[in-house]
């Protein structure tokens, strides 16, 4: 009987359903391909934390969405010397080597050792830049400024996991190899430069949710579709 009567929300509804209404990333669509998509990103604002030694999927991932989510004022009050912000989406996910990153932007650890940062966009529709943007208080939290970007993105459903989010980028990163078109930008280690995106919040129906994974790219002048 509770559960015949009971109503969520338009909203909650929507949030369940996949909705997304919060503000994102601007971006133009520079090609389509069977798999994949490739986007020019507008520089944008990021508010970054990373991760503890354990990294993504290491059962600490409550501990950067957290810390983001007191410094726009999710749970009360903004963490920040300002004013509270806006939601947007997605939330980035962003793997990097620790000896290969600015010390503002992970923890000291061992060279080699890997880390992952956890990202808000912040709304560019208010801030374009990072003197724009309030002052976070929490020491675990840095503003970084994104510069313009142009990036592959492969598409995917269900559960936002550090396995799904690799086995999406190999796929992705053998269809960008097969097409020849967009060249794969690389790290001093070798490694492609990617971030995931997760679009929803947890509760949402994972089989509607909207996920991705993102690598960085640059045009191939030897493309073989430009030949034909």
């Amino acid at each position: 009987f509770f559960f015949a009567n009971f109503r969520l929300p338009k909203q909650a509804m929507g949030m369940v359903l996949g909705r997304i209404s919060e503000e994102m990333p601007a971006h133009t669509v520079l090609a389509r391909a069977s798999t994949y998509e490739v986007r020019r990103y507008a520089r944008s604002v990021v508010a970054e934390c990373s991760y503890g030694a354990g990294g993504w999927g290491g059962g600490d991932d409550g501990s950067p969405f957290g810390a983001l989510a007191r410094y726009i004022g999710v749970f009360g009050k903004p963490q920040n010397d300002k004013e509270k912000i806006a939601m947007t989406a997605p939330v980035l996910v962003t793997p990097e080597p620790i000896a290969m990153t600015a010390p503002v932007l992970v923890s000291p650890g061992a060279e080699g050792q890997a880390t992952h940062t956890m990202a808000f966009v912040l709304p560019a529709s208010k801030y374009s830049s990072i003197a724009d943007a309030p002052k976070p208080l929490d020491p675990r939290v840095t503003l970084r400024q994104l510069p313009e970007r142009v990036q592959a993105v492969r598409t995917f459903s269900w559960n936002f996991r550090p396995e799904a989010a690799k086995k999406n980028l190999d796929i992705l990163l053998d269809d960008l190899a097969k097409d020849g078109c967009w060249a794969v930008e690389r790290g001093a280690d070798g490694q492609p430069r990617w971030q995931a995106a997760g679009y929803n919040p947890p509760f949402a129906l994972p089989f509607m949710k909207r996920n991705e994974v993102l690598v960085d790219v640059q045009p191939n002048p030897n493309c073989p579709k430009a030949e034909e």
